[in-house]
């Protein structure tokens, strides 16, 4: 009753200033209470397309389930994240992005052709590798593309199948995974060969496929030699001059081209009889040459032989093949084929022992050069006819700044990063309130109680002295007034004065 009259007593601009005090205290500590009382939030999904965002938040919405977007990323209160994302999958959701063989689901096979239903299968041929290669560590984002030939049914042979996969990796992939992903989708199609599926990264160019070998980047060839060549100095240089007083330096030239060069030689000194062939031809032939006479008309032997003569021609060749020494090369140069080394070594000076200035400073210098020079040619196999170079120089080191490690943070300041921001908003809430209850309430209604206190001790003053003026309120109002705003006093005053009289009649 007394807060409802000090209220009622108080004017108007203390009432507005007391209802807006009242007003930012409830403000202030509902957002005290928020802060402490709210959940953190956390991942639920992130990388969806935005279509199955869409469905993801609209089933969210449904479900009444707080959420937050930020960027790509939906988060939720981590209470409710486990149980949300399992009764999501439920329902299927978030659908997967790529389909596979559920596209065969709606395929009605009495108003679709054979055309249509196979480009359907290899739809979902390919969806399911995409899949599947998208589960492989490190794939952010994955294509397949089998080319499928569509040759005819009486055909007896066609051209060979083949397919190719576009990847994005998140890091680089190894030689013996891309050909892990040309067996995947080798294996997964009839008839393919896994020489015939090509892996290709936007970024990197081919991985596996056909003519891999002849586009291999002679480069990364390069860059292994010289690392291993690094090493190999380093070892050798530090077990003399010790940790961090070397530095080496190698370039390594590599052929880039790819040839192929045949080469046939004859030897003319070196003739060997492969066959030979003899030949001999004679001819006889004979007759008379003398005419009619008596002689010949004797009897034989009565008028001699006459006049006859014959002849003999004698004709001899030899044919000889000889086979010549023939000498056939054939030279095929591959691309990183090393074609020059340079080596490039900085030593510490100072921690080889010598003393700037002296007389022999020069002398140790280039003993020390030669020395190492030798020891480089020996372990990194330089060439000087291929054109190698070695330059090994002496220099003191600019000493390093010492860095000191930041050692790990402690369970204090972890909780202190986390949680430091919320506990200095809750505490910067509670002083407000503070402020706004001490500061605003308190005195309005401590004055009010100050005024009619002094008030009623004035008029208490005044009917004791017996001074009452014409501005002194008429005792019955007064009382009636009194008793009226504290009844609880005056029914206390009025069983005291009661009981004083009961016991003053007992007494008599």
């Amino acid at each position: 009753m007394k807060l409802l009259e000090t209220l009622k007593a108080l004017s108007m601009a203390q009432k507005l200033a007391l209802a807006g005090a009242m007003a930012g205290v409830v403000l202030a500590m509902t957002m005290l209470v928020q802060g402490a009382v709210k959940q953190p939030m956390a991942l639920l999904y992130s990388g969806l397309d935005p279509m199955h965002t869409g469905e993801v938040i609209e089933e969210l919405e449904k479900r009444g389930v707080e959420y937050e977007l930020r960027g790509e990323a939906i988060f939720i209160p981590q209470s409710e994240r486990d149980s949300v994302r399992f009764s999501l999958a439920k329902d299927g959701l978030p659908q997967q992005s790529v389909r596979g063989y559920e596209l065969l689901d709606d395929v009605n096979g009495f108003s679709v052709t054979s055309e249509m239903y196979n480009a359907a299968y290899w739809r979902a041929k390919e969806g399911e590798l995409t899949r599947t290669i998208l589960a492989i560590p490190g794939v952010a984002s994955a294509r397949v593309h089998i080319g499928t030939s569509l040759r005819s049914g009486f055909s007896r042979s066609g051209p060979p199948q083949t397919a190719s996969v576009t990847l994005v990796s998140s890091g680089q992939l190894s030689a013996n995974q891309a050909e892990a992903i040309q067996y995947l989708v080798a294996l997964a199609v009839s008839g393919l060969d896994p020489k015939d599926v090509a892996v290709i990264d936007p970024k990197r160019g081919l991985l596996a496929g056909p003519n891999v070998d002849k586009m291999e980047e002679p480069g990364l060839v390069a860059e292994g030699q010289s690392g291993l060549l690094e090493q190999k100095i380093m070892r050798l240089l530090e077990a003399r001059v010790g940790p961090g007083n070397a530095r080496v330096s190698v370039t390594v030239d590599v052929n880039r081209q790819r040839q192929h060069v045949s080469e046939v030689v004859y030897d003319p000194n070196s003739r060997v009889v492969r066959n030979r062939t003899s030949n001999d031809v004679s001819e006889s032939s004979g007759g008379g040459g003398s005419g009619v006479t008596v002689a010949s008309n004797l009897p034989q032997g009565a008028g001699g032989q006459g006049g006859s003569s014959s002849s003999t021609v004698r004709n001899s060749t030899e044919s000889v093949v000889y086979d010549i020494n023939e000498t056939r090369k054939e030279t095929e140069t591959l691309p990183g084929e090393i074609e020059r080394i340079s080596v490039a070594v900085l030593l510490n000076e100072q921690v080889l022992g010598i003393e700037e200035g002296s007389p022999d400073a020069a002398a140790m210098t280039r003993s020390l050069v030669s020395d190492f020079e030798q020891l480089i040619l020996s372990g990194a196999g330089l060439d000087a006819d291929r054109g190698d170079s070695l330059t090994v120089e002496l220099m003191p080191f600019q000493e390093a700044e010492v860095v000191e490690m930041t050692p790990a943070p402690s369970l204090v300041e972890r909780l202190t990063e986390r949680y430091f921001w919320s506990g200095l908003q809750a505490v910067l809430l509670g002083l407000v309130v503070i402020v706004l209850a001490f500061g605003v309430l308190r005195p309005l209604l401590s004055q009010r109680s100050k005024t009619a206190a002094g008030s009623d001790l004035a008029l208490t003053g005044s009917y004791a002295s017996g001074e009452l003026t014409s501005d002194t309120p008429d005792p019955l109002d007064y009382l009636r007034s009194y008793t009226k705003e504290r009844q609880d006093e005056t029914a206390s005053l009025l069983q005291e004065w009661l009981n004083e009289d009961r016991k003053a009649l007992l007494n008599e």
